[in-house]
C-alpha cells in the first residue's frame, strides 16, 4: 500500500512539474524528476521501482545541499549588497532641473582670466530655475557682460528646448562685480 501510494505521488509531482526551468534549483529538480519518469517507465520489478525512487531521492537531497545552496547564498549576498553602506554608492537619478543645470554648467562654465576678466557658473536655483551667476571685474565694459549674459541663456533655452523643457525653465542671472587686480 505504501509503495502504490509513493508511486502515485511520485506521477502526481512529474505531471505537475514546470515545463520551464526557472533557476538552477528548479532544474535540478525537474532534471531528477525527467530522469526518475524515465526510470519508472523501464521498471520491470517492484524492486526496480523502488531504485528508482530511492535515485530520486538521493538527487532530490544533492540538489537541495548543493545548487540550491550556492543559489540561496548568492541571493543572501545579493539582498545584502543591495544596501550601500556609504553615502554616494547608492544609484541616483537625477530631476529634469538638475540634469539641465548639469549639462548647461558643463558646457558654459568658465573662469576669469586675463583676456577675459568675468567667471561665468550655472547653479540650480530652484527645481525649475536656473541661475546664471557672472563676477566680473570692474574695469569691464558692461557691454561684454551682457553679450555673456545673452550668450548664456539662448545656449540654455536651447538646451531646455532639445529636451522638450522649455515650457517650465526659466532663468534668473546675478551679476557682481569686483575690484580688478593691479600689476606692480
Amino acid at each position: 500500500m505504501t509503495r502504490r501510494l509513493l508511486f502515485t505521488l511520485t506521477l502526481l509531482l512529474l505531471l505537475t512539474a514546470p515545463v520551464a526551468a526557472q533557476s538552477p534549483c528548479s532544474d535540478c529538480f525537474y532534471a531528477a524528476e525527467e530522469e526518475v519518469r524515465k526510470c519508472l517507465e523501464n521498471a520491470i520489478s517492484a524492486d526496480d521501482k523502488n531504485s528508482c525512487l530511492e535515485n530520486r531521492r538521493m538527487r532530490l537531497k544533492a540538489c537541495s545541499e548543493n545548487q540550491c545552496q550556492t543559489v540561496r547564498e548568492e541571493t543572501a549576498t545579493m539582498e545584502t549588497q543591495s544596501t550601500p553602506a556609504r553615502p554616494g554608492l547608492a544609484p541616483y537619478t537625477p530631476t529634469e532641473g538638475e540634469w539641465l543645470a548639469l549639462v548647461t554648467r558643463a558646457a558654459l562654465r568658465r573662469e576669469a582670466t586675463p583676456d577675459r576678466p568675468y567667471s561665468l557658473d550655472i547653479v540650480l536655483a530652484d527645481p525649475q530655475t536656473l541661475q546664471i551667476i557672472v563676477r566680473h571685474a570692474s574695469t569691464m565694459d558692461r557691454e561684454q557682460v551682457r553679450k555673456a549674459l545673452d550668450a548664456a541663456k539662448d545656449a540654455i533655452r536651447n538646451t531646455a528646448k532639445s529636451y522638450g523643457w522649455d515650457k517650465w525653465v526659466k532663468i534668473r542671472e546675478t551679476v557682481e562685480t569686483y575690484a580688478a587686480k593691479t600689476k606692480k
